[in-house]
């Protein structure tokens, strides 16, 4: 039975040589070449996008290609290479938005990111936003991560970190004839808003009217230019916003003294910086029998770009 025996080894041993071949390709040091990950886009200056990315978690390639599609297009267009060791890079897209993609590249071999990022502003459909003493919802603002617009309450100091701004007709009541669009640090102390909306952290936002043109980039904040409340049209307003977030970055530094055997101190440090969001805002023509304006919205969810090309 002994050459028997002999026989099935070698037959198992030629198998086991067959998958390890079919599972390697052409080299098994390709089995650590991969794409990179963790895709997410920054504002490299106001008109400028930085692409990030965390490095393959297998070998080093030898280079990254970045790629860009335009919004409304399919076609990818590389704009430039990375080195091996560059975990960002920045883009011009000359006013335009877009998907980004980020291939890794092994030699001939190219490894794209799944994610495909996009600098596009979120859209939110029209929807009706009352006046301030009217029974519908006055407060407008914006999900920082989605993009998406809600409507909120002024009559609550809990909304002060979602609401971007209100309407108001500047008197009690919402009959009007005139309504304008609000910053919502006004609301506590306006003549609508006494006693209804609460002293809070409400956001000192920006407006600024816009011609017809809503594709190029909205224009750069400056407080000469933007102003903290918008009288609204008889037919329709198209305005830029400007939203206000305050960041806070923590830095801590541990350092341990082993001259007399002490405890490490730790050094805790924030920093509070101020970041914008730009959004671009159509409203509708004001209902004055319902104390309603419709009101559709674009949102740049990067901080401080002013990209809008939707």
């Amino acid at each position: 039975m002994r050459p028997d025996g002999r026989v099935r080894i070698h037959a198992e041993v030629l198998l086991a040589g067959l998958l390890v071949a079919l599972v390697c390709g052409t080299g098994c040091g390709q089995l650590s070449e991969g794409p990179p990950t963790d895709l997410l886009l920054t504002a490299a200056s106001d008109t400028t996008v930085r692409v990030n990315w965390t490095p393959p978690a297998g070998g080093v390639p030898d280079s990254y290609a970045v790629a860009f599609a335009e919004t409304g297009t399919s076609a990818w267009l590389d704009f430039g290479t990375a080195k091996d060791s560059a975990t960002y890079a920045d883009h011009n897209p000359l006013g335009r938005t877009g998907r980004y993609r980020v291939s890794a590249v092994f030699g001939g071999r190219s490894y794209p990111a799944v994610a495909t990022p996009t600098s596009a502003p979120v859209h939110t459909r029209a929807m009706d936003v009352g006046e301030l003493n009217s029974a519908v919802y006055s407060g407008y603002g914006w999900d920082r991560d989605s993009g998406d617009g809600s409507v909120f309450t002024m009559g609550y100091a809990s909304n002060a970190d979602k609401a971007d701004f209100y309407i108001t007709d500047w008197a009690t009541g919402c009959a009007g004839p005139t309504y304008s669009m609000a910053s919502p640090d006004w609301g506590p102390y306006e003549p609508g808003g006494g006693g209804f909306v609460p002293v809070g952290s409400w956001r000192p936002n920006g407006f600024m009217y816009l011609s017809e043109d809503v594709q190029s980039p909205l224009p750069q904040f400056d407080t000469t230019r933007y102003t903290n409340n918008l009288k609204l049209g008889l037919d329709s307003t198209l305005a830029a916003v400007v939203c206000t977030d305050t960041a806070f970055t923590i830095d801590t530094t541990i350092t341990i003294d082993t001259t007399f055997a002490r405890d490490s101190v730790v050094t805790i440090d924030t920093f509070v910086s101020v970041v914008h969001h730009y959004a671009l805002v159509k409203l509708g023509s004001p209902d004055v029998a319902n104390g309603t304006v419709p009101v559709e919205t674009w949102f740049q969810r990067i901080s401080d770009l002013r990209l809008i090309q939707h």
